[in-house]
């Protein structure tokens, strides 16, 4: 009897759950969403066997089921497949299904760790976050979403600061982040020397309201190797900072922090003038606009484009907390401030990566929960972020729907 052979390509992503499957082809970015018939699931289960090389022989007969036919020539409209036929069949034509191995990388650091000779894993350390002190226009809500200082009066302690910093040093470090209001803490000049020393990134991150509240102190105090990161929670202040900082030459970025269309509309004509974000925040009573703005769409999702690295990622770490920690005034050490410290700043730095690495709930925080473990675009998805916590949703998407708890 006559058969073809289907093989898919090694960039290939094939993903089934329930009655829905999707194929992805992640060197081109394109993709196809199919029902899962029963034809079609005994098809997909075979290809996913991992020893079945992600090859299956198919029939005349089978190619003739319009289903299957359809099936197969989309894989070929994508790219995603060959169909080698009977005539000319490449014995040894097959592929490897895309596989991700993390969890050997894992066990290999906690080995390591056993023989203590696990060093290297501080080099996943890739950005530091301090919050040095608080500030009057503090928030209490908004750092559990975006980086906002709060509303307190302790202050972090500068030696353990550089201490921290120099022992997180390694090649991957490539930003320090300093929050709060840097004119209230003790010997600020001091220590952005210190950091200077080890040559790496600083930015200060720093309300707008401090900001025009010591406008005389900022002239005299710029430091030209330091980059301000504005967080502008006062929409009537936007023009004051801005000109301001420009006219002094300071290098700076501005976060605004929105809550509503009407926000974005307000602001959108000066954001045009400078680098910036804007920042959702959700205060529990815009879940409309969270949903209309931030939910993410199906037809969103399929064009992503991503690589096939980039969905190892997703399946591996979480891409918004992976290689951050963060440093309360308090001296909490955090890798995620919605999680459970993993120590704090006067333990070693090795010890909390560590711990992070083998009991943490931030750095490898993937979308293997209900509803996203049920979902064919699972992993094409961000990570999960603070956004799902703070409003009490597992999923920002409008794929499957869930109800707030919030």
């Amino acid at each position: 009897m006559k058969k073809d052979r289907l093989i898919l390509s090694q960039n290939t992503f094939l993903w089934i759950k329930d009655n829905e499957g999707l194929a992805y082809q992640s060197k081109n970015g394109r993709a196809f969403v199919f029902l899962l018939t029963e034809k079609l699931c005994e098809i997909c289960r075979h290809l996913l066997v991992l020893e079945h090389l992600y090859t299956i022989e198919l029939t005349a007969e089978e190619l003739n089921n319009s289903d299957v036919r359809h099936f197969v020539d989309q894989l070929l409209e994508i790219g995603a497949a060959r169909l080698i036929s009977d005539t000319d069949m490449e014995k040894c034509a097959v592929s490897l299904m895309p596989v991700l191995k993390i969890h050997e990388e894992i066990e290999d650091f906690v080995l390591k760790h056993e023989r203590g000779v696990g060093g290297k894993i501080i080099q996943h350390i890739h950005e530091l976050t301090f919050y040095i002190n608080g500030s009057e226009y503090g928030n209490d809500r908004y750092y559990r979403q975006t980086i906002f200082p709060l509303k307190h009066d302790s202050i972090l302690d500068m030696g353990k600061i550089i201490h921290f910093i120099r022992n997180s040093k390694n090649p991957f470090l490539s930003n320090i982040n300093l929050v709060g209001n840097i004119f209230s803490f003790p010997g600020f000049d001091e220590l952005l020397h210190h950091i200077e020393t080890f040559d790496m990134p600083v930015t200060v991150c720093i309300t707008a309201s401090d900001v025009i509240a010591n406008i005389e102190q900022i002239k005299n105090d710029l430091h030209n190797k330091t980059c301000f990161r504005i967080l502008m929670d006062n929409k009537d202040k936007i023009e004051q900072v801005i000109t301001f900082l420009n006219n002094a030459g300071t290098t700076f970025s501005v976060d605004f922090i929105i809550f509503s269309e009407h926000d974005y509309l307000d602001i959108e004509q000066i954001s045009k003038k400078v680098t910036g974000n804007f920042v959702p925040v959700y205060n529990g009573e815009n879940n409309y606009f969270f949903e209309s703005n931030v939910f993410i769409r199906q037809e969103e999702i399929l064009a992503c484009a991503l690589s096939k690295r980039q969905i190892f990622i997703r399946q591996a770490f979480n891409i918004f907390h992976f290689g951050k920690l963060t440093v309360f005034s308090d001296g909490n050490v955090y890798a995620d401030v919605n999680q459970n410290p993993l120590g704090t700043i006067d333990d070693t730095v090795y010890s909390i990566v560590y711990r992070e690495f083998t009991e943490g709930k931030s750095w490898f925080r993937v979308r293997d929960f209900v509803p996203c473990n049920e979902c064919i675009y699972q992993w094409l998805c961000p990570s999960p972020s603070n956004y799902e916590i703070a409003i009490g949703c597992p999923n920002l998407c409008h794929v499957k729907k869930q109800e707030h708890k919030s």
